[in-house]
């Protein structure tokens, strides 16, 4: 199901892997580094985020399954009758089915991908604010995405701030 794929595809987006660079030399005054995914995914936003967006996840597939089961139930009642209609009339009904079935799954995805969308837009408004803040406090002239990094030295990563001031500003999102 689609719907899988795009909560982990989120999961994926919003959980960065853990740092464990060595240090390498010196800090350099005013490089700074940021782990977006990390910062997103130690944030309470961020972990409150994927909860709800699991549980709407659940709860849609839950849905999903249930109202694909009554269009199951009438392919099954056209099969018994299939015999006793035009097989023109067979084929148009069962594709008609078919295309309930399709458009169900297409509405669940488009709210779940709504949701999503509604909680992200929260979680990179705290985000922006708060790496505001920490680099006027660490006085950063110069940020570089940490995951794409060989290894720094552990005092240029803001990463834990950026995720601290986070919380001060949001702690829960809403998505629906």
């Amino acid at each position: 199901m689609r719907l899988s794929g795009l909560f982990a595809a989120s999961l994926l987006m919003c959980i960065g892997a853990s740092a464990s660079a060595q240090t390498f030399g010196p800090p350099i005054q005013g490089l700074c580094l940021l782990s977006r995914t990390s910062a997103i995914s130690a944030s309470r936003a961020g972990q409150s985020m994927q909860a709800q967006l699991k549980q709407m996840q659940a709860s849609l597939s839950g849905e999903l399954a249930q109202r694909r089961g009554g269009i199951d139930q009438q392919r099954q009642q056209l099969g018994a009758r299939q015999n006793a209609i035009a097989p023109i009339d067979y084929q148009r009904q069962l594709a008609a089915l078919d295309q309930q079935a399709r458009e169900l799954e297409q509405q669940q995805n488009a709210r779940f991908i709504v949701a999503q969308t509604h909680g992200q837009q929260q979680i990179d408004r705290a985000l922006n604010e708060a790496l505001g803040r920490v680099l006027t406090r660490k006085a950063c002239s110069l940020v570089m995405e940490r995951n794409n990094t060989y290894g720094w030295n552990n005092a240029m990563d803001i990463t834990s701030d950026v995720a601290r001031e986070m919380d001060t500003l949001i702690q829960t999102v809403t998505i629906q």
